[in-house]
């Protein structure tokens, strides 16, 4: 029998209310960012939470830090905006066992679209680039094995923009780790404000352009450029003009900031 953790990045909490507001009904690991280390253990039935405050700031770094706290073998990654059904972690875990073999694999939300195929399979490698951090449960110890963690260069409070979970899977898929997915509902996203993304402006393109050209290299990230400012067009086109967000862009990918 498996067992399960939920790993939820959070930043200036004052108490406790976000297990009971994302809806927290399994064991899971805390890693709270504010002004203090401290860390607290306790049960909620036969559920444990460990409770981590911590000044280190970054997502990555986060993200690896619930890693490390965890003691489960199964793992769902989580931010402080998700609702979780009361039965996910069965639904998790059947997925486990289902596809034994699985290192990883991607699940859905029941109010967010994804570009993945509506059916069970085995993902291609730039398929990575339609996964977002909600989506990803792992074997704990297949990442410790491959010695992979999140890049602390991307992610919220690193100023270099989003994409550490795309970088994750990337280094996963090329070290051979199984990555499935399973169009199976397991929560919802409440509507809240984004600790990095603040709309399509100049910056974004940048920032975009740099942390593409850095998880996909010189040559597909030019190719993955084209095709977004194609296919994105209808959600920044009244914010900001396609020829500069193009110019913005492409020059994150030259400048290559994050690979120097």
């Amino acid at each position: 029998m498996h067992s399960f953790n939920i790993l939820l990045s959070c930043m200036h909490e004052t108490d406790f209310s976000i297990i009971e507001i994302s809806n927290i009904k399994t064991n899971a690991v805390i890693i709270n960012q504010c002004d203090k280390e401290e860390i607290k253990t306790w049960r909620i039935g036969k559920n444990k939470v460990t409770w981590v405050d911590t000044c280190e700031r970054g997502l990555s770094n986060s993200r690896n830090m619930a890693i490390k706290y965890a003691d489960s073998d199964i793992c769902l990654i989580a931010d402080n905006d998700e609702v979780f059904d009361d039965d996910c972690e069965d639904k998790i875990i059947q997925a486990y066992e289902l596809i034994p073999d699985a290192d990883i694999i991607i699940f859905n939300l029941h109010n967010k679209s994804t570009k993945l195929k509506n059916k069970i399979y085995r993902l291609r490698r730039m398929e990575m680039q339609r996964v977002v951090s909600w989506q990803i449960t792992f074997k704990r110890e297949s990442l410790l094995k491959s010695g992979i963690s999140f890049d602390p260069k991307l992610g919220a409070g690193t100023g270099n923009g989003a994409g550490e979970e795309n970088k994750l899977l990337y280094d996963c898929y090329d070290k051979g780790l199984k990555i499935y997915h399973v169009p199976v509902n397991i929560g919802y996203m409440r509507e809240n404000e984004s600790t990095w993304f603040q709309g399509f402006d100049a910056e974004f393109f940048y920032k975009h352009g740099m942390v593409t050209r850095y998880t996909l290299g010189l040559k597909m990230s030019l190719i993955y450029a084209g095709y977004y400012l194609i296919t994105k067009y209808p959600l920044y086109r009244k914010t900001i003009n396609p020829i500069r967000a193009g110019k913005k862009l492409f020059l994150g990918i030259f400048e290559n900031r994050l690979s120097n």
